[in-house]
């Protein structure tokens, strides 16, 4: 009887766990990612010239980072003013061009290692409209060694 308690047991601890392994999903990620949007100041719809921030992680495992474009939603156009930085606050250097106001590509004079954590502080947003609900914007990267952009996510701001 013990014998059948002990087998049961152990093949039932072997299933719970190798059920839980495969059921925890991966945060580890091989390129960048967004980790923050925010838009100052806060939750003024009417307001035409706020400052958009976007901040992109670079995985230690990914190449560095040759551009980051970044396509606004319909009622935002873009203004060349952008800071860029990395996460100790050290700027870094970017030719930056806007495409019809609703494109911006940030081409860095040299790849952004991996590691890096961007701040892209987008100055002098301009709001055509005001706005409510979400505003999308889509960001992708380029990657040394590689002329295809990687779609690193959709930046949301819900504007109430």
């Amino acid at each position: 009887m013990k014998r059948i308690l002990f087998s049961t047991a152990a093949i039932l601890t072997l299933a719970v766990s190798t059920g839980t392994a495969i059921a925890q999903p991966t945060t580890a990620s091989n390129f960048a990612r967004i980790t923050n949007f925010s838009e100052f100041p806060q939750r003024i719809r009417y307001w035409s010239t706020p400052r958009h921030t976007l901040k992109i992680a670079i995985s230690q495992r990914s190449n560095a980072v040759s551009k980051v474009i970044i396509e606004a939603p319909d009622n935002i156009e873009l203004d060349d003013n952008i800071d860029i930085s990395n996460q100790s606050g050290e700027k870094i250097n970017a030719e930056i061009a806007i495409d019809d106001k609703k494109k911006a590509t940030l081409t860095f004079s040299e790849p952004v290692a991996p590691g890096t954590k961007l701040t892209i502080e987008m100055n002098q947003v301009r709001k055509l409209r005001a706005t409510r609900g979400e505003m999308l914007y889509k960001v992708f990267a380029n990657f040394v060694n590689s002329n295809q952009a990687v779609p690193v996510g959709i930046a949301r701001l819900r504007v109430s």
